[in-house]
């Protein structure tokens, strides 16, 4: 596997190395360096091998661009090199997109399959996360190398000579299918679904104790620009007139933003929105848990469309409903399941109404929380399930 992050905490890796290495399979993961952790590491049937590749953001950067501009990252493809020397490996399993390029340049020195797993929509992820850049050093890097042209050309010469391609949802994959004109059944779908044992993380009711009596709505996960916190901080103030009604953003992201949504909030002179940092993730299923609602405001665009996070299953899995925006993904898995509400994406107005509903019918949130806990903890919508179609790619190999 080829990682260009830290390893841990990368969630959806670690699930995809626990259900191949429990099926018996045996995984040398490449990623980055990580302070205070060891180059080499055993753990069971998975090796993990931490190479120096950017110790700085400017050396990260400078990788960035070679990478767009379709030089394989050194450091990596001399590690792969080295361990396919070493052993009989299958495949190269390699996340998300700058890298597959590099991993596909292996094959010039062994035949192997290339197994390319697009976490995301990356062409149009990257689109969205650049655009906010104000160093303008970076908008120029960013308009010159990192451009929306540049990585789907990428991604189309990735989808064409990668043995298989995995996509996070059934949107995506028809994207990719339609988009690059490679057949669907080269394309596997395994969705970041959850572990059923997520609902074994010990309770803490005091998560909320400094809110009694409140109707409470959680967010939990990561914070930017595509998560669409801006539209439930602002339909939470078109709430002011319930008091008891709290939001709570829980997870950390880049700081600067995190304080514009922060003074979005101190403007509107908001007394129901409360910011409570990043939480360990054993701690998560007790803020879900002790909601009445969770939400997903995610912004509706190309990258939003063509990926779920893992909190959509994780919030369903709790018993209570969740609120989601509109994105295609979070809309069509609400409503077929109907476990939840959903309102229209960057619309605080249409936020505010859905959440009246909740507010108003105690007996509808029962309902839509127990269909949420039937699809997925008795049903098909876990990890459980969906760790299979990741196994049967590599048993048919």
């Amino acid at each position: 596997m080829l990682l260009n992050a830290p390893y841990p905490p990368d969630i959806r890796v670690k699930k995809e190395v626990d259900a191949l290495t429990g099926a018996g399979f045996e995984i040398a993961l490449i990623c980055h360096a990580k302070e205070n952790f060891p180059e080499e590491e055993k753990q069971e049937s998975l090796t993990i091998y931490r190479i120096h590749a950017g110790g700085n953001k400017y050396v990260l950067t400078f990788w960035d661009i070679l990478l767009a501009l379709k030089v394989p990252h050194f450091a990596f493809l001399r590690k792969a090199k080295e361990l396919i020397k070493k052993e009989n490996f299958i495949a190269i399993h390699v996340h998300d997109l700058p890298l597959c390029l590099t991993a596909l340049k292996v094959k010039n020195y062994k035949p192997i399959a290339v197994v390319g797993d697009f976490h995301e929509n990356y062409p149009d992820a990257i689109t969205n996360w650049l655009a906010r850049a104000k160093n303008p050093i970076l908008k120029l890097k960013n308009k010159l190398f990192m451009g929306y042209s540049r990585w789907f050309a990428i991604e189309k010469e990735v989808c064409r000579k990668a043995d298989i391609i995995i996509a996070v949802v059934d949107e995506m994959k028809e994207r990719l299918s339609i988009n690059h004109g490679i057949e669907k059944k080269k394309i596997a779908v395994v969705t970041n679904s959850e572990e059923k044992n997520f609902r074994n993380q010990a309770l803490d009711p005091s998560v909320y104790s400094q809110w009694p009596n409140s109707f409470i709505l959680t967010y939990t996960g990561g914070i930017d620009s595509d998560r669409g916190l801006e539209t439930a901080i602002r339909g939470m103030d078109l709430l002011s007139e319930y008091p008891e009604i709290q939001f709570f953003i829980i997870g950390g992201g880049k700081a600067s933003y995190i304080d514009e949504l922060k003074s979005i909030a101190q403007e509107l002179k908001s007394k129901n929105t409360h910011f409570l940092g990043y939480k360990p993730f054993d701690k998560i299923f007790s803020y879900m848990n002790f909601a009445d609602v969770n939400v997903i405001p995610h912004r509706m665009n190309n990258h939003t469309d063509n990926t779920v996070p893992h909190k959509l299953f994780q919030g369903m899995m709790t018993q209570k409903p969740v609120l989601v925006s509109s994105c295609k993904p979070l809309k069509r898995v609400i409503e077929t399941t109907q476990a939840g509400l959903v309102f229209e994406a960057d619309n605080p107005k249409d936020f505010a109404q859905q959440v009246m509903k909740f507010y108003t019918n105690p007996e509808l949130i029962q309902t839509l929380g127990m269909n949420g806990y039937k699809a997925t903890v008795e049903g098909n919508l876990n990890w459980d399930f969906d760790r299979q179609n990741l196994i049967e790619i590599y048993r048919n190999f």
